[in-house]
This record gives C-alpha cells, sequence and structure tokens, in this order.
C-alpha cells in the first residue's frame, strides 16, 4: 500500500521525535511509505532522523521564522507538491497531523477520491494560540476554520485520549473515531542501574534527582515546581534535571531567570533534547520524572514522558488530569495545588524503595501493552480498515490485509 504522511512537523529534523515518527518508521516494513517535508521548517534542527521512506521536499518553499506565518505562506507550494504526489505516485491512504497542510490533504483527498485519515494529535486550536500573549481568541478562530473541514473531509479521526475523543465528537459526531495512545520503544526504555545512567551521562553524584524533559513550554508550570524545591531544599537535597525544548524561546528565557531569582539556578542540571537513544540513561539516572502539566485541553491526552517513565521503572508526579489516571495503573502520582505536589514528591522519596519494587514488575507490563509495534500495529489497522472499505466502495480489486492475517 502507498501511504502519504502529512506530518505535524519536520518528522526527521524536530529537535524532538513524535508519535508520527515512530509509527511511520514501523509502517515503512510492510508499505511504501511518502512522507511530505517541510522546507526550511523554522523548528527543524540540524541532525536528521532516518526513515526508509520517499521523502519529497515543499518546492519553492518560503522560509519564516514564525510557525504560523510559515504554513501560511507556504500554503499554496504545499497544495502544488501535494497534488504532485498524489498524481505520480498512485496514492492509496493519506494519513496527515497538521492545520493548514491537514486542510489542505482532505480538500486534495476529497477531489481525488482517496482515502485519509486525520492523526489528531493535539487540541490544535489551543496548542497553536499558547505562543502569543495577544489575540489568541483570533489565533483559534483561525485554527478552527482550518481544523473543521479538514475534519468533515476525513474518512476517519485517530486520536491518543478519550478526552480529545469528546471533543471530536462534538465536531464530526458521524465519523469514527479511533483512540490509539502514545506508546514507547520496548527495547530502548526500561530499568537501568541508577548510578550507572548518572555515570553515563555525567553526573556522578547522590543528589535526590528529578527530571522535567521534553517541551517546556507555557503549559507546562514551571514556576510552582521551582517554588516547591527551594522549599523543599532546606530538609532535602534535591535537584532538578532539565533535558527539553522550548517552542516559545521568550517562555524559557523567562523561567530561567525565574530560577535565579529564587536561587535555584545552581540546582538545576540543564541539557539540550538528546537522542531518542540517550533518553532512557536520563530517565533512568532519575529519582521521580516530574510533568507539571497546567489544566488545558491539549494536556489531556497520553504523554510520552509519562510513558518513558513508566517503562523505565521510574515513578512520575504528575497534575491531577483524569485521562492519565484511565491510562496509567501504578507509579503515577497525582497532586492538584503546591501542598499536593510537594506531599507526593516527600511522599516518594520516603518510600522510595517499596515504590521502585512494584514499578519494576509493572513496568514488564507496561512495555509490552504500550510498545510502539503493538501502537503501530492499531494504528495500520485504522489504516487497512479505512482503505478497505474505499477500495469496496468504489469496486476496486486490492484488499490490503491487516498485520498478522491471512
Amino acid at each position: 500500500m502507498k501511504v502519504l504522511l502529512i506530518p505535524p512537523n519536520d518528522l526527521l529534523r524536530h529537535p524532538i521525535s513524535n508519535r508520527m515518527y515512530h509509527i511511520a518508521t514501523r509502517l515503512t516494513r510492510r508499505h511504501d511509505v511518502i512522507l511530505l517535508s517541510y522546507t526550511g521548517h523554522p523548528l527543524a534542527g540540524e541532525v536528521k532522523r532516518t526513515l526508509r521512506a520517499i521523502e519529497v521536499p515543499i518546492h519553492k518553499a518560503v522560509r519564516a521564522e514564525n510557525l504560523g506565518l510559515y504554513y501560511t505562506l507556504n500554503t499554496p507550494q504545499i497544495y502544488i507538491t501535494l497534488e504532485n504526489i498524489i498524481r505520480r505516485k498512485d496514492i492509496d491512504v493519506i494519513v496527515h497531523a497538521n492545520i493548514l497542510p491537514s486542510f489542505v490533504a482532505t480538500a486534495l483527498a476529497k477531489k481525488y477520491e482517496i482515502s485519509n485519515i486525520y492523526d489528531f494529535l493535539d487540541y490544535f486550536p489551543e496548542s497553536a494560540s499558547a505562543y502569543y500573549t495577544r489575540g489568541k481568541h483570533l489565533i483559534e478562530l483561525g485554527v478552527k476554520a482550518s481544523i473543521y473541514p479538514a475534519l468533515k473531509n476525513s474518512d476517519a479521526v485517530i486520536t491518543p485520549s478519550f478526552g480529545l475523543r469528546s471533543i471530536l465528537r462534538s465536531i464530526v459526531p458521524e465519523k469514527p473515531i479511533y483512540v490509539i495512545p502514545n506508546g514507547i520503544d520496548s527495547d530502548l526504555f526500561k530499568p537501568i542501574n541508577r548510578d550507572l545512567a548518572r555515570k553515563n551521562i555525567g553526573l556522578d553524584d547522590d543528589h535526590h534527582l528529578l527530571l522535567l524533559q521534553g517541551s517546556i513550554d507555557i503549559w507546562v508550570d514551571v514556576e510552582s515546581l521551582l517554588e516547591i524545591l527551594r522549599k523543599l531544599r532546606k530538609m532535602i537535597d534535591v535537584r532538578l534535571l532539565i533535558v527539553g525544548f522550548s517552542h516559545a524561546k521568550h517562555y524559557y528565557r523567562r523561567l530561567l531567570a525565574y530560577a535565579k531569582r529564587c536561587e535555584m539556578n545552581k540546582y538545576i542540571y540543564i541539557y539540550p533534547p538528546q537522542s531518542y537513544e540517550i533518553m532512557p540513561l536520563f530517565i533512568n539516572a532519575s529519582d521521580i520524572v516530574i510533568a507539571p502539566m497546567k489544566k488545558m485541553v491539549k494536556n489531556f491526552a497520553t504523554p510520552l514522558k509519562i510513558a518513558e517513565a513508566l517503562a523505565c521503572g521510574v515513578p512520575v508526579i504528575t497534575t491531577v488530569i483524569p485521562e492519565f489516571k484511565l491510562w496509567y495503573k501504578q507509579g503515577v502520582y497525582f497532586y492538584s495545588d503546591h501542598e499536593g505536589l510537594e506531599r507526593a514528591i516527600v511522599h516518594v522519596f520516603n518510600n522510595y524503595e517499596a515504590v521502585k519494587r512494584e514499578l519494576r514488575e509493572y513496568s514488564n507490563y507496561f512495555r509490552k501493552e504500550f510498545s510502539w509495534d503493538n501502537i503501530s500495529n492499531r494504528f495500520e489497522n485504522v489504516i487497512i480498515t479505512v482503505a478497505n472499505e474505499k477500495e469496496c466502495a468504489g469496486e476496486k480489486v486490492n484488499v490490503w490485509h491487516k498485520p498478522g492475517a491471512h
């Protein structure tokens, strides 16, 4: 089967590898994958990941530093590039996970009668407007003007959480909506000796260490975390390890200035985004992974940082978000205010051996259930189901088989 992927960012060059990359690497084992590449994407890094796919760059892309401006300016070029791919490659299914590019892709899918699936991995109106202090409402309206028609022109929708499914049902109640969570690479993310992991990343010490990883942006409540850690340092030698990337660089700079003002900067170790292969060392080097999510709709998902920590057998402390309780049955400790965050950290450290012992057992189950291989099979099943329905409706002869089917 020929699958055209419209990713949420530059899939091979973004500093943090995302859901579609892990699924795409597995799809390429059984299908021909054609990947749209966002030439000159403002968030693209210098390091390029490998993917056994045909990468097609946007023809004559216009460069822009602002993310929204980049997509707006390049909408005509995206249309031309995608139409050329569709005409030349005999595409069977389009899988898209963006805003304006999804709008374009679904319009073309309708025009050429091609099956298409929206991987609605985020609440785009909120995430797209999160970086702005002015005009948020207008940006949200603009995003909705793109994603609502794209949803209605999609044959099916995949989303990583039940919370997002509820929102989607209010927009496209007639569409099939599949909930497929985020996953982990079970060969990489597994328990490793803490001292050995610390030595490998250059932190050869015995401090209590909390890890904050991933996107460090406006939807993460780092200020409250720093306040609690400053208070706890009077009783416990606890430090913060930050491994991440900020889409809104001004927010990251503000956090660093705040850390300096509250005299926490000397107890924070800061690393840039690490490769997927190295990240298990940072997780295993930590005593606790902290995920201080703000209560925003976009955070009602299945974060990679929580899944990867549990796979490594490292406890997680996070905000009370109902979605997390549905997916993660052990090793996650919730808080709803400053006092709750402090209590959770103290509780885990006071009962650390028992917490780790339970997590070691849960980690084995978790790595099987949430492996990217398992998640990708479920994703592929949806692709094949949608493609077969379109083929049968058009009375074509191809019938695609699901993984393991004969």
